[in-house]
């Protein structure tokens, strides 16, 4: 063999697969292709995209890469038997995100997926799982959701609507938070769970939906409803602990709220009257009823004390003092 032969040899054998470090100590994409079992053309391909970029050119045309090619091409691989996308690689390859912060990421993402599909076949459970008459109904009812976050933020907007226009801000989404729950997708929801938020997400898209106390009907509106919103503190204590003094302070919290708004005492004679009220307003069509039925549904009777705070919070203490005021339970076989 000639010399300039054995020089032309130097960037690789034939069909590109390169031999050894030799090069200047950079590597060949065949060495590259038998140390990782990857196939040539997948390689290239990674070169092509920039995931894997060359360090230059044999005389012959054939790839080189330098010597930390092996570990970063073994960084792709481990990633992409993971499903990470090539665009997250990229990523780190550039040195734009750590490896940590890829992991998180795809973690999240990950997290979402599962959710969304949770959520699907919980819905497909609830229309399997019913008698064929009650079928068409039930699906328009899940239908009509869309995704559990389109509905939250429905449930959002009908309180931003309900609520009066004068209400403190801050104090006005300290309400909100407290009176839609969060989709019932994680860890686990049950079916029973997504149809219960389906006739919450129903009840507050209906044209009959209905807006909350008004200035002309409880007068101070940042008063009233920041009275309820301590009311249901206590009630929410009382459920966790089971303690009955804080369950009779939450109630008698909540009575000296309603008996502001027409200058009375908390007496036993207007505590009959506001039970009448809450009688009264306890009919099969009321909006209130059904919503709060819904809610409560979904976030559960006896809240865990994580729950104090958290969305959809006020539905176990406002239907634990309506069955105090009223004498009957706020729950979804209530007739």
């Amino acid at each position: 063999m000639t010399r300039g032969t054995r020089g032309g040899n130097t960037g690789g054998t034939r069909g590109g697969n390169t031999g050894g470090t030799r090069g200047g100590g950079t590597v060949g994409i065949g060495e590259l292709a038998g140390r990782t079992g990857l196939p040539v053309k997948t390689i290239r391909y990674y070169s092509d995209i920039g995931l894997l970029p060359e360090s230059g050119r044999t005389p012959g045309g054939h790839r080189r890469y330098a010597a930390d090619a092996l570990p970063r091409l073994r960084l792709i691989q481990r990633l992409r038997a993971l499903g990470t996308p090539i665009a997250a690689i990229a990523a780190v390859m550039a040195g734009e995100r750590s490896l940590g912060e890829l992991v998180s990421r795809e973690l999240d993402a990950v997290q979402e997926q599962l959710r969304e599909a949770t959520w699907r076949r919980e819905v497909l459970r609830a229309l399997d799982h019913c008698p064929a008459p009650e079928r068409p109904r039930r699906l328009a009812l899940l239908a009509g959701v869309g995704s559990p976050d389109d509905a939250h933020d429905r449930l959002v907007r009908y309180w931003h609507w309900a609520l009066p226009a004068g209400l403190p801000h801050r104090l006005a989404q300290a309400v909100i938070d407290g009176a839609v729950p969060a989709p019932p997708t994680a860890p686990t929801p049950t079916t029973s769970t997504v149809l219960a938020y389906a006739e919450l997400h129903a009840v507050a898209t209906a044209d009959d939906r209905g807006r909350q106390p008004q200035p002309h009907q409880v007068g101070d509106v940042a008063s009233f409803y920041a009275g309820l919103l301590d009311a249901c503190a206590l009630a929410g204590e009382a459920l966790v602990s089971g303690c009955p003094e804080r369950r009779a302070e939450a109630l008698g919290h909540f009575v000296r709220t309603y008996a502001r708004v027409g200058g009375h005492d908390d007496t036993p004679a207007f505590r009959a009257h506001l039970r009448t009220l809450f009688r009264r307003g306890r009919r099969a069509g009321s909006f209130s009823l059904r919503y709060w039925r819904q809610a409560l549904a979904v976030t559960g009777e006896t809240p865990p004390p994580s729950a104090a705070s958290g969305q959809g919070h006020l539905a176990a203490p406002l239907a634990a003092l309506h069955e105090q005021v009223a004498g009957l339970p706020l729950t979804a076989n209530t007739r």
